[in-house]
Order: C-alpha cells, then sequence, then structure tokens
C-alpha cells in the first residue's frame, strides 16, 4: 500500500486495512514487534500464576497441618501422666446418689461453657476421672485411638469438613524461553461427622462408697475398654449401622486374594498388598489382623523358604515383609471370611484416616432400672442394691487420605 496515499485521505474514508497497514508502519518505526510483547505478558502472567498458585497452595497445607498440631497439642494430654487425685470424683458419686444434681454440676465444668441437658445426656463427668477414661483408652486400648490421626472436635456441632490433598503440584522439564505449563495441587472435602457411642456399667453402690479403691482407675479401665473395642469393631469393620469401617470401604486399594480362603493365604497375597500402596504412604505403613490371621501368616514361607514372619529380636518388634503389625479382635478371623471379604489391613494410618472426638463425657446414675448383664442375664438394681453407670461419649472417624490404605479381599471360600 502506499503509505502517502492514505495518509492524503480524510480519516473517516480509510478502510480498515488501511487503517492496521499505518499502525503496523507506526509500531514498525518505534521499534516495536507485537509477538514479542504479547509473548513477554504471557509468559509474565504465566509465571506469576504458578508463583501465586504455589504460594496459596503452601499456606493451605501448611495452614492445615498446622492446624490439627496445634489441636492435638493443646488437646488434654491423655498419656502425659496419671490422675491420683480422686476426691472430686467420689464426692461428685456421693452427690448423684443422694440425688443432689445442683452438687454434682458444681463439681464439674463444661468445655465449652454450655450447660449438659440432664434428661438426655445426664452429666459431665469430672474432669480427672475423663482424663484417666481417654488415657487408658490412647494407651491401652483401641488401634484407632492410637493409630489414626487424631483430630479432636471443637466448639458446636456434631461434623465438620476437612480438606484433604488429591492431587499435589507437579513440575515439568522446558527449554528456554518455552512456554512453562501451569499447575495446581486439586484438594478434595470430605465430612467427619460425630455419632453417639454408649457405655453401661452396673457395680454396687458399696464400691462407689469404698475408700480403699481407686475409683478414677477402675472406672476409667470399664469404660476405657468399652469404648475402645467399640471404635475399633466400627472403624475397622464396620458394615454401615452406624459406621462403614474401612474393610468395608469402596474407596481404599484393594487386593483380591490369588485363590482360596484366609486359610491359603499366601506369601504373594502380602506382597502385592505393599505393592498396591503408594510410596508415599510407605512409612509408617504397618499390617493389620486378627490374631489368628496372624498365626497363620508367621508359618508362610517364600519359595526359597524364608518365613516372611520376622520374630521380634532385641528392641525390634516383629514384622511382616520387614513391616509392623497390629492385632485385634475387631478384625474378622479366618472362620468369619468369607469370598470377597477383607480381612487385612495394609497401610499409613495416619494419613488415611482421621479419627475426632468431643471431650466431654457424660455420665448418668442409673438406679431403679433392670438391665442385661454382660452373659444376657437380667440385673434389677433397685433390689440388688446396685448402680449403673451410662457414660456418653460423642466421636467419629473419617477416611480423609484412601489411597494410604490397601485391603485384601479373600477369594473363593473352600473350606
Amino acid at each position: 500500500m502506499d503509505k502517502e496515499a492514505i495518509l492524503a485521505k480524510p480519516e473517516a474514508e480509510r478502510t480498515a486495512e488501511e487503517v492496521a497497514f499505518l499502525e503496523a508502519e507506526a509500531n514498525e518505526e518505534k521499534g516495536m514487534d507485537i509477538e514479542a510483547v504479547k509473548a513477554l505478558v504471557t509468559k509474565s502472567a504465566e509465571e506469576a500464576m504458578v508463583k501465586a498458585v504455589d504460594r496459596i497452595s503452601s499456606e493451605l497445607v501448611e495452614k492445615f497441618v498446622a492446624g490439627a498440631k496445634d489441636a492435638r497439642k493443646n488437646a488434654i494430654e491423655t498419656g502425659a501422666k496419671k490422675v491420683e487425685n480422686q476426691d472430686n470424683t467420689r464426692a461428685f458419686f456421693k452427690a448423684l446418689l443422694a440425688g443432689d444434681k445442683g452438687k454434682a454440676k458444681a463439681l464439674t465444668t463444661s468445655d465449652s461453657g454450655s450447660e449438659p441437658d440432664d434428661a438426655q445426656a445426664g452429666l459431665l463427668i469430672p474432669t480427672e476421672l475423663r482424663n484417666e477414661v481417654l488415657r487408658i483408652a490412647e494407651t491401652q486400648y483401641g488401634l484407632a485411638r492410637r493409630d489414626m490421626f487424631y483430630l479432636p472436635f471443637s466448639g458446636p456441632g456434631n461434623s465438620r469438613t476437612i480438606p484433604t490433598l488429591g492431587t499435589s503440584v507437579s513440575v515439568v522439564w522446558t527449554g528456554e524461553g518455552a512456554k512453562k505449563g501451569v499447575t495446581q495441587p486439586k484438594f478434595s472435602l470430605v465430612q467427619q461427622t460425630l455419632k453417639k457411642l454408649t457405655a453401661i456399667v452396673p457395680m454396687t453402690e458399696e464400691i462407689l462408697e469404698d475408700s480403699m479403691i481407686n475409683l478414677n482407675t477402675l472406672l476409667g479401665q470399664l469404660f476405657a475398654e468399652a469404648i475402645a473395642k467399640e471404635e475399633d469393631i466400627q472403624f475397622f469393620a464396620g458394615t454401615g449401622a452406624p459406621w462403614t469401617g474401612i474393610l468395608n470401604n469402596g474407596t481404599v486399594n484393594h487386593v483380591d486374594q490369588a485363590s482360596g480362603d484366609a486359610y491359603q493365604l499366601t506369601a504373594d497375597d502380602l506382597l502385592d498388598m505393599i505393592d498396591a500402596t503408594p510410596t508415599g504412604a510407605l512409612n509408617g505403613a504397618k499390617f493389620y489382623m486378627n490374631r489368628q490371621v496372624l498365626s497363620i501368616v508367621r508359618k508362610i514361607k517364600t519359595i526359597d523358604g524364608a518365613y516372611v514372619f520376622a520374630q521380634p529380636t532385641g528392641t525390634l518388634p516383629g514384622s511382616i515383609w520387614n513391616y509392623p503389625y497390629e492385632t485385634s479382635d475387631a478384625f474378622p478371623t479366618p472362620a468369619e471370611t468369607g469370598t470377597g471379604d477383607a480381612y487385612i489391613l495394609f497401610g499409613n494410618l495416619k494419613q488415611g484416616a482421621i479419627f475426632g472426638d468431643k471431650q466431654q463425657i457424660r455420665i448418668k446414675l442409673l438406679d431403679q432400672a433392670t438391665i442385661s448383664d454382660v452373659d444376657d442375664s437380667s440385673i434389677n438394681l433397685a433390689e440388688q442394691d446396685m448402680v449403673a453407670l451410662r457414660i456418653v461419649e460423642r466421636v467419629g472417624y473419617v477416611v480423609a487420605l484412601p489411597q494410604a490404605l490397601t485391603i485384601l479381599k479373600a477369594s473363593a471360600h473352600n473350606s
């Protein structure tokens, strides 16, 4: 095009092509490369976005992990020391026996500052008894409490949403001046809900009055054993009422046993469970099973005749394929394991599952009821000079990172 001829025309009569031609000429005269400018702006924007995504992602992860650590640190130290003072507990039960609920209330405190509903849940138990129950439950009983990631509930409500990391930030090799890909982690949300767990322990009134009995330890052991046992049964083997346990969770990794039932467990089946678990979850991973299944594992040999089970030696615990193990009656026995049933768990529970509770255990004194004993016999409390202590705990768990957990399912049941 003739630049001079175009400039001689009035601006209103110039075509779009002529206007574009003049703009290009002007930019060229200024020594500017439009494409280079666009590339520079795009590159700068991408780099800024990558930095922003990395910063925000890091802050989210750090905030979540730090919050969990702070919550655990600030929670009552159930395993820090054994509480010997039981005067408050004994005075509390004396007030209950005397029907003096006002005095019983005065001997307890609420973490949330709200008064409990006597008609529904009874009274909060004294702090030293609560600490003893939780200490014993955590240290002597219960795989869930010991091995799952502990994140206590705080504040009102029975549920909370927890962010979990689905995929992390990825990196790629790029050439000099080449376009860089934008990457960001993907977060998912899991809902954790509290449900009520109740235990009833009958005992004579004399036990509550006897000063020679360490009431905190006695009640702590009775309640802790009942609570922790039921938590393990539901969180590992629950079938949906009220909890779906890890063994029945459809989102975790699973390995189908090569052949046969639980009695025909092989070394390769256990090795396949390890291989099905991501590398990042292997540090801290364990095998979990019933002690009767462990008896079978201890006899399993590899092709060259070596046992996959290593006996404990010195300070080293026993292991299976060099990984530690835990046993619990919450897991099914070989006889209880049918076709397609999961009966062994492998993985890192600290990464895979979150356990939480509201540490406000409530108690109610029953003195007129007829209850069933452990052997299903009836106990008339009034006729037999007995009382029953009913405690209610709110507790819950959630599978937060199913990739960190692998279950083994039995094949055709041949027994």
